[in-house]
């Protein structure tokens, strides 16, 4: 339900100068793949120079993560719901992108403990802590900043493809940890520190903090 509200209200925002689309510009709509997953767009054009887009993409996928005190199986899914304005600085096809995203990424995390590790001045050892069962995800509104290419820019109407890279600037992820496994299973500090030293060597990828997003799409202007 929550995800339709979202929808709906981008969906909402998009016409705001609808009353002078005949003299203004013209609407495009589209689907994409990206690394964000799979989603489309609906776009309005001003003029020229500038194009404004709302996008929502979702994916779902396991992935694992090696890090140096855990061996991290994640499932995560993708949601991601933005604004953009596309700046159209040469009258082309070329597009400089800048924008806001509702960024409902997140995962389900299942950690290995694999050796001794210090965190907050306290020192655990795998048996002490054993599985770790948790979560992470990430501040609600993340901009993003791109380029890329639409072959339909310029045309009246028809179909074209559209070709993206940017980032994502999601920042550093948030955990919680639902339980451990090992011997101090009962103890709160414990817990507490499995929880700061998970969101450590997941924030230690300097990837996940600035996401790459590669995009590919068709385009239908009208």
């Amino acid at each position: 339900m929550k995800n339709k509200i979202i929808f709906a209200s981008l969906l909402s925002i998009l016409p705001l100068a609808s009353v002078n689309a005949s003299q203004c510009g013209t609407w495009s709509a589209g689907i994409q793949m990206s690394t964000l997953g799979a989603g489309a767009h609906l776009a309005y054009k001003f003029n020229d120079y500038f194009k404004l887009r709302g996008m929502v993409n979702y994916f779902q996928y396991n992935k694992s993560i090696s890090a140096s005190d855990f061996d991290i199986d994640g499932k995560l899914k993708f949601l991601t719901v933005g604004l953009l304005g596309d700046f159209h600085l040469l009258q082309n096809g070329f597009r400089v992108t800048a924008g806001l995203v509702y960024n409902d990424n997140r995962a389900t995390l299942n950690a290995k403990t694999i050796k001794s590790f210090t965190v907050n001045g306290r020192t655990y050892t795998p048996a002490e802590i054993g599985q770790v069962d948790g979560s992470i995800d990430f501040r609600p509104f993340a901009p993003y900043l791109g380029m890329g290419y639409d072959s339909g820019h310029n045309d009246r109407a028809g179909l074209g493809f559209t070709a993206d890279v940017g980032v994502l600037f999601q920042g550093k992820v948030r955990g919680k940890v639902n339980n451990i496994t090992g011997l101090l299973r009962n103890d709160p500090q414990a817990i507490s520190d499995v929880k700061d030293e998970v969101v450590n060597e997941v924030n230690d990828k300097t990837w996940i903090k600035a996401y790459p997003v590669i995009s590919l799409g068709v385009n239908y202007k009208f």
